[in-house]
């Protein structure tokens, strides 16, 4: 809940800066605070005020951060809005049902809403959470947290037309968002909208270089057929982190590439660290028959 007053205050501040840098500032500090990285956002706010020391919303947004990291504090919202507070005591009950039914007892209450579906969602009910990301949305329009969320569930539901139109409304918002990028270019991917997909992960990535960027943007390349290029873009990052779906692609460009010996290899290594091995069952015996006849 801690996310919700910083949210509510810094997202709207961004159009009033009449400054061009302190602007952009603002935007990248309202980013790191929507995904709970405060220390980051603090120092946008801090180089913000060394240009402005009188910017009277960066000092006040820099008062709110410092509250909240205190962690003696209560949230905001918690301490304030009674149908949030009451909520939140039967999340700490283990009673699901009656936090449901207490927020869904205000329909105009955009926190409420908004709640709702962050819940729904992080129960992986996804219909749910969309329909309660729209109505918060409705109610207010430039909180553009809703439509990242309204995002995230149409991607989980492989509605990916929804998932893009959802995330070039947030993008409008929040220019300097290298996770929307990344879901963007993942969207854009599923759609075999290639050259966009790839313009999107490389600007994710000229934000953020994130391991899990890299792993979109080698896969992107073996959805181009770029199949040696994506190799030893997956083969640097089996150096950091070996999981199945990164020895799973290098089987792929392997065997792509003609290289059979090497792709039964890394198939094997994929079905090892796997818990569902059918498909990569399926994939290694192809290959196996294939060398069996040579």
């Amino acid at each position: 809940m801690k996310k919700f007053v910083l949210l509510c205050l810094i997202l709207p501040s961004i159009a009033v800066s009449a400054n061009e840098i302190t602007e952009d500032y603002f935007d990248i500090a309202s980013n790191y605070a929507a995904y709970g990285q405060y220390k980051e956002a603090m120092t946008y706010i801090d180089k913000i005020l060394e240009i402005e020391p009188s910017n009277s919303e960066a000092q006040d947004i820099k008062a709110i951060l410092t509250r909240i990291t205190n962690p003696v504090n209560k949230s905001y919202l918690t301490t304030t809005d009674k149908t949030i507070r009451e909520a939140q005591n039967f999340k700490k009950q283990g009673e699901k049902s009656k936090q449901i039914e207490t927020l869904s007892n205000t329909s105009n209450d955009f926190w409420a809403m908004y709640s709702l579906a962050e819940l729904y969602r992080d129960n992986n009910e996804f219909q749910n959470a969309v329909s309660f990301y729209k109505k918060a949305s409705a109610l207010k329009p430039d909180f553009s947290q809703s439509y990242l969320g309204l995002a995230i569930a149409y991607k989980n539901m492989k509605d990916y037309n929804n998932a893009l139109n959802a995330l070039n409304k947030y993008l409008t918002y929040n220019r300097e968002s290298d996770i929307a990028y990344a879901m963007r270019a993942e969207t854009n991917m599923h759609l075999n909208n290639l050259p966009q997909a790839e313009k999107d992960i490389k600007q994710a990535l000229g934000i953020e270089e994130n391991i899990s960027y890299l792993l979109t943007e080698a896969k992107i390349l073996y959805a181009k057929g770029d199949y040696e290029e994506a190799k030893r873009k997956f083969e640097l990052l089996s150096k950091n982190i070996q999981t199945s779906e990164v020895y799973k692609y290098l089987g792929l460009c392997d065997y792509s590439l003609n290289n059979l010996a090497s792709a039964l290899l890394n198939i094997d290594k994929a079905i090892i660290l796997s818990n569902d091995t059918k498909e990569l069952d399926d994939k290694y015996n192809e290959i196996k028959t294939i060398l069996d006849k040579q």
